[in-house]
C-alpha cells in the first residue's frame, strides 16, 4: 500500500479528487490510533501519580520539637557562660574559659564571649523559626568545633560520654539547617523558605567554613 498514492474519488461534480493517505479517514492500517467508530483516544484521561506539595503535618511537628529543643539549649548555654544564669553560682564565664584553654584555644576570654552571643542569638532566631537555617549554621559550627575537640578524649577512654552531647548537638543542627524550620516557624512562606534546597546547602557550607576557621586559627 503506498500511503502517497494518488486515488482517484467521485465527487459531486463528476470531477476526479485525490487524497493523501490512501484508506484516508478510515483506515486503521494509516490510522491505527482510530477505532471503529472514528472515536479518538487521544483525548483520554492520561494516568497520573499524585505527588505531594507539602510535608506530613506530623513531619512539621517534628522539625518543631528538634528546632525548639535545639533552640533552647543553645539560650540556656548562652545565659549561662554570658550572665552566669539560670544557676547563679557566679563561674559561668570562668568555667567556660578554663573548658577552651583545656582544650587548646587561645584568646580564651575573647572566645568565649564570642561563643556566649552566639548561642543566645542564634538559639533565640532557631526557636521562634527566624533566619532558623542561617541560625542553625552557627549552632551547627559551634557542635562541629565540640565534636572534633572531644572525640579524641572520647577515644583514650573507649567511651562516647566526652563527644555524646555534641554529637547530639550536630544531629540536631544539622536537620534545622537541611530540612529548614517547617511551616511552623517565623519563616513560613517566606522566599528563602521556598528555596530550602539552596538555603540549606549554603548554610552547612558556612557552618563547616567557621568552624575549620576557629580550629585551625585560634587552636595551638
Amino acid at each position: 500500500m503506498s500511503l502517497w498514492r494518488r486515488t482517484p474519488v467521485e465527487s459531486g461534480g463528476g470531477d476526479l479528487a485525490f487524497l493523501g493517505f490512501e484508506g484516508a479517514p478510515n483506515d486503521t492500517a494509516v490510522f491505527p490510533w482510530r477505532e471503529e467508530r472514528g472515536a479518538s483516544t487521544i483525548d483520554e484521561p492520561v494516568p497520573t501519580t499524585t505527588v505531594l506539595a507539602v510535608r506530613p503535618w506530623g513531619t512539621e511537628v517534628g522539625l518543631l520539637v528538634a528546632r525548639v529543643v535545639l533552640g533552647v539549649t543553645a539560650l540556656f548555654g548562652g545565659a549561662r557562660t554570658l550572665f552566669d544564669l539560670p544557676r547563679g553560682h557566679g563561674d559561668g564565664t570562668a568555667h567556660t574559659q578554663a573548658l577552651l584553654g583545656g582544650y587548646g584555644f587561645r584568646s580564651v576570654a575573647e572566645l568565649s564571649t564570642a561563643l556566649g552571643w552566639v548561642q543566645l542569638v542564634a538559639g533565640v532566631l532557631v526557636a521562634v523559626g527566624v533566619f532558623a537555617s542561617f541560625a542553625g549554621s552557627a549552632l551547627l559550627a559551634v557542635a562541629l568545633v565540640a565534636l572534633v575537640v572531644t572525640v579524641p578524649t572520647a577515644w583514650a577512654s573507649g567511651t562516647v560520654g566526652p563527644a555524646e552531647l555534641p554529637l547530639f548537638a550536630v544531629a540536631l543542627a544539622a536537620v534545622v539547617v537541611l530540612a529548614g524550620p517547617g511551616r511552623i516557624s517565623g519563616d513560613a512562606d517566606r522566599p528563602w523558605y521556598r528555596a530550602q534546597t539552596a538555603v540549606g546547602g549554603v548554610a552547612a557550607l558556612i557552618a563547616v567554613g567557621s568552624a575549620l576557621t576557629v580550629l585551625l586559627a585560634l587552636r595551638s
